[in-house]
């Protein structure tokens, strides 16, 4: 074409190496400013992709993460209603037993007492929900924690049922004491082990005294199967929460791992690219100079026509 500029070879040497550089300076610019040295798969399909495997790992079990934490907040929840039941356990177990030196007025309100406590830790078991799940309130109640995509990869911690009517135990360690947590104070001590209302009982008579006592004995020997019953769920409770907590902290280190292993595909060094800038700069003002040497050949032929 007639207005079509023609190069000399030095110039498009110097000018397409010009270009290069520049180029690369884009390049390391954007590094530095993103911090990553493959930002995608045309930067490095492999490493790009092997990156991305990772961080998809890594985001997967973040999302699990959650639920374990969830899980550890359900099972404290439950650990904490357990201690707080067989704290009023052991205070209805100190009522009985305290009634062996009281008088009449004093057993009447105790076993008023003995009821309102009973009352108090059915209340207890139905307020121990945590997102919806209440563990104590039935066998039926399971909570599942999951850790991983696998099937198999989880926690499965089964109910108990807490409830006033299968709560406290007889003496042979079984559940057939039925309470009703709203019947009447008599109920209530009937089903501990007393024949007759706490007020009712003669102490001044030493028959009658020692018969007191040994139902108070069966009652507390009933309460401290049942104190047994409440620490052995709460320790198992808590084993599970210990198995949560270290799965928790795993998955936190499992996650740094599969980052850390990405960032070493993708993350780009600031020291040596900061560098790379500098040398590049250089560069490209030796290109630019190198070009306006180029240039001067034809600046000469010029002066020939001046």
């Amino acid at each position: 074409m007639a207005d079509e500029v023609v190069l000399t070879s030095a110039v498009r040497g110097n000018l397409l190496a010009l270009q290069n550089t520049t180029g690369l300076i884009d390049r390391t610019q954007g590094r530095l400013a993103t911090g990553l040295s493959v930002e995608s798969a045309i930067d490095d399909p492999l490493k790009f992709f092997q990156a991305k495997s990772l961080l998809n790992r890594a985001n997967d079990l973040t999302s699990r993460k959650d639920g374990i934490g969830q899980g550890i907040s359900t099972l404290e929840t439950v650990v904490e209603a357990t201690e707080a039941i067989e704290t009023l356990v052991q205070q209805i177990k100190g009522t009985v037993d305290a009634a062996r030196s009281q008088t009449k007025a004093q057993r009447e309100e105790a076993q008023i007492q003995v009821q309102e406590l009973v009352t108090q830790i059915q209340k207890l078991v139905e307020d121990a929900t945590f997102q919806g799940l209440n563990l104590l309130n039935s066998t039926a109640s399971k909570l599942t924690v999951r850790f991983s995509d696998k099937d198999d990869s989880k926690l499965e911690v089964d109910g108990v049922d807490f409830n006033a009517s299968q709560f406290y135990l007889n003496s042979a360690g079984t559940s057939s004491l039925s309470f009703n947590a709203t019947a009447g104070a008599s109920i209530t001590v009937s089903r501990l082990g007393f024949i007759d209302q706490l007020s009712t009982y003669s102490l001044s008579l030493a028959s009658i005294l020692a018969s007191f006592n040994e139902q108070a004995n069966l009652a507390i020997t009933r309460l401290d199967q049942t104190i047994e019953n409440v620490r052995a769920k709460s320790a198992t409770i808590a084993t599970n929460v210990s198995i949560l907590q270290v799965r928790l902290d795993f998955t936190d280190n499992y996650v740094n791992i599969l980052t850390e292993g990405a960032d070493k595909l993708r993350l780009a060094d600031l020291n040596e690219e900061g560098a790379n800038l500098l040398a590049l700069q250089t560069r490209q003002a030796l290109g630019i100079q190198s070009l306006a040497f180029a240039g001067q050949a034809e600046q000469s032929i010029l002066g020939l026509f001046q």
